[in-house]
């Protein structure tokens, strides 16, 4: 992997979680906030890398954009968010990375399940955390409840619905490039 493309990597993944972090202190409706929207693009994004690259520097790519991601969500978000935020993405994202090494060495030419089955498990995990530890004790069970049943319903979707995304960036894009390993 260039410098090049781990750099650009590592800042859409952290741009992603900044917009994330502040826009999740937006709700859409009662079940919805604007986060959902754009915090699945780094679901999205690992898994096109990890396609590509070995687990290794996909990980890294994940870590560093943790970390460049704190500081800043620190000043665009609530404390409770910015934390909630950094612990979740930490666990869900290498979750999500190592559940799509793992289904694809089990099940190598299903390319759309270790895309969609590894993000939509990981976004479970992603969403339970995040909304207990952001929301909690902040407002009441049943709200937290519809939060998190809402941002995951639109998680879910998209961890689908990107699917030709991947396709296109993660297998044809490398097939029309020659990237084949």
């Amino acid at each position: 992997m260039s410098l090049a493309v781990m750099s650009i990597s590592t800042l859409v993944f952290t741009f992603l979680i900044i917009a994330s972090n502040y826009l999740v202190q937006f709700p859409i409706n009662d079940f919805l906030t604007y986060g959902a929207i754009t915090y699945p693009f780094t679901f999205l994004l690992s898994d096109i890398l990890a396609e590509r690259y070995n687990k290794t520097k996909v990980l890294k790519i994940v870590r560093i954009g943790i970390l460049l991601a704190f500081i800043p969500s620190l000043f665009l978000a609530e404390f409770r968010i910015a934390i909630a935020s950094v612990i979740a993405f930490f666990f869900s994202q290498q979750m999500d990375v190592y559940i799509f090494y793992w289904i694809k060495s089990k099940l190598p030419k299903i390319w759309w399940l270790r895309s969609a089955g590894s993000t939509a498990f990981s976004q479970l995990i992603d969403t339970m955390i995040f909304f207990h530890i952001a929301f909690l004790f902040v407002m009441p069970w049943s709200n937290v409840l519809m939060l998190i049943i809402g941002d995951y319903a639109i998680k879910f979707f998209f961890a689908f619905s990107n699917t030709p995304l991947f396709y296109l960036f993660g297998i044809r894009m490398q097939k029309f490039l020659g990237i084949v390993r």
